[in-house]
């Protein structure tokens, strides 16, 4: 089994630090699941193959360079990406914080059961004339996915190693049929803006991103922990994207299954249901279980992730998935000002210095939250008033938060700080 508590509360040593590639595979396994599948057809239905490129190399780059600096902050610091919010958003602030993560990555967990039990089912009726209870699909899907989970992160890098290849293979023969149906490319009249197409991209990896300390503190370098950023959110997850894209436009459907099946591909679209569904989940459990931990002070993880799993089947009867692009855009206005905000605070107002546990954190750091806030209520009506910085609104808030909250702790140094302690 793993250690105690996969070190949820405490730095992560040297000696079980390992290189970015492997960690890059961790996250990889979100880019070749069937949520990005998801995320690349709708996208490219709705935009055309040719602008849903564009938007996915855009989101994807935004996606590597804030993962870059969140991942290499948990690289630094050994800690959590739970541990480090404390530090930022004081310690009741970074429950409420952590709370809201938790939530999100419950919600992914229920779309992925729900995906699962839907695909299987579709595919044994197709396949075998069998149709079995989605309920319990998602039960027992989650029983394997719980089993995993507890032994811990080193043996879910292994899973991935072994898994991410396969989900490649079926990844790269849908493009490859897709690229030879190219002549039924269909031009489609765009319904969604450019903007609104990136938002979805960053959305889709955004709790990844504001996440990946919990995966980068295993790494053994920062260029370690730049691969474990730029491998999964942009190299392999544009490539899904546009492989979905192209096969969503030539054979004008936009429904996974039925894609899979025009292609050829029925039985290989099972197998990557079972690793993505399997392997993306276990991953949402682990980090739900490390905020878990910190939220409620736990070393008790086993504990935690059995009562997570079954919250994430709970999760999956909520039908997330109906109103899929919407989630993506929520999360990635909620979500995007918390990674400004703690990579403001650690490379410009403490100048890379490393957070301390011995250190004095208040209850509430009242000038993040108020950043936070500013950054999501920017984003949500600057379409009311007309108003935005850039097209994107993913990153209006993130530049909204970031000055606000760099901003905003000047301010309150100036007033509250006795000189003599700056």
């Amino acid at each position: 089994m793993q250690h105690k508590n996969d070190y949820a509360l405490e730095p992560v040593p040297d000696s079980e630090q390992t290189h970015g590639w492997a960690v890059g595979m961790v996250n990889g396994s979100l880019a070749f699941a069937v949520p990005g599948l998801i995320t690349g057809i709708e996208i490219g239905q709705a935009l055309g193959f040719y602008k849903s490129v564009a938007a996915f190399l855009v989101g994807g780059l935004i996606l590597a360079l804030l993962g870059s600096c969140t991942a290499i902050v948990g690289r630094s610091n050994r800690f959590t990406s739970y541990l480090t919010l404390k530090f930022v958003f004081g310690i009741w602030g970074a429950k409420i914080v952590s709370f809201c993560f938790v939530l999100s990555l419950l919600g992914w967990y229920g779309v992925n059961l729900d995906l699962f039990a839907y695909a299987t089912n579709a595919l044994l009726t197709d396949y075998m004339n069998i149709t079995l209870n989605n309920t319990a699909i998602e039960w027992g899907g989650s029983v394997v996915i719980v089993m995993t989970t507890l032994y811990g992160f080193h043996r879910i890098e292994r899973l991935a190693a072994y898994l991410v290849p396969v989900m490649a293979i079926v990844t790269a023969l849908l493009l490859a049929k897709s690229v030879i149906a190219m002549e039924h490319l269909t031009a489609p009249v765009p319904s969604m803006s450019f903007g609104t197409a990136v938002s979805a991209v960053v959305g889709s990896f955004i709790v990844s991103i504001v996440l990946m300390p919990d995966l980068t503190r295993f790494c053994r370098k920062k260029h370690d922990a730049v691969i474990a950023s730029f491998l999964p959110f942009f190299v392999l997850s544009s490539f899904v994207y546009i492989a979905a894209s192209l096969a969503a436009n030539v054979f004008l459907t936009a429904d996974i299954l039925t894609l899979m099946v025009k292609v050829g591909l029925g039985l290989a679209a099972l197998l990557l249901l079972l690793c993505s569904s399997w392997l993306t989940n276990v991953l949402n459990l682990y980090s739900a279980a490390l905020g878990t931990a910190a939220v409620g002070n736990s070393t008790k993880q086993h504990v935690l992730i059995i009562g997570l799993g079954i919250l994430g089947v709970v999760a999956s009867s909520l039908n997330l998935l109906d109103n899929f692009s919407d989630f993506l855009f929520s999360l990635s206005i909620l979500f995007t000002p918390v990674a400004a905000i703690y990579c403001a605070d650690f490379f410009i107002l403490r100048r890379s210095a490393l957070y301390c546990q011995e250190e004095p954190i208040p209850s509430f750091n009242v000038v993040a939250l108020l950043a936070w806030g500013l950054g999501v209520a920017f984003s949500i009506y600057s379409g009311y008033i007309t108003f935005t910085i850039t097209p994107i609104h993913a990153i209006d808030a993130l530049v909204v938060s970031f000055l606000s909250y760099l901003v905003l702790a000047k301010v309150h140094t100036r007033l509250f700080v006795p000189k003599e302690s700056i």
